[in-house]
């Protein structure tokens, strides 16, 4: 990024110049790159348990009280989905209240 010696602004590119709201504008050859990263991705079967400690809370689907619980975050603004496990039946359901 480069700013602009008079205002202080940032530098537009257009037309092969780097150009200013001001007025001022600099031929300059322009590169862009993009560095692009691959990230890990974690595969869960279903048979995988989603915390080792169980909390106290009733499966909806045989009543059992305890299942498994696990936080994920998708965004940074919004509350974390929760996915619970039943530790009897095994049924997996989410919540992201």
């Amino acid at each position: 990024m480069k700013f602009c010696p008079k205002c202080k602004s940032l530098l537009i590119p257009k037309k092969g110049k780097l150009t200013c709201s001001c007025g001022y504008s600099k031929k300059e050859i322009i590169e862009f790159k993009e560095e692009i990263t691959h990230k890990k991705i974690e595969i869960v079967d279903e048979n995988h348990e989603l915390g080792t400690d169980t909390i106290p809370v009733v499966c909806w689907n045989c009543g059992n009280r305890g299942v498994y619980v696990k936080l994920n975050f998708y965004r940074s603004d919004e509350a974390p989905t929760r996915f619970y496990k039943c530790a009897k039946c095994k049924k997996i359901w989410r919540s992201s209240k």
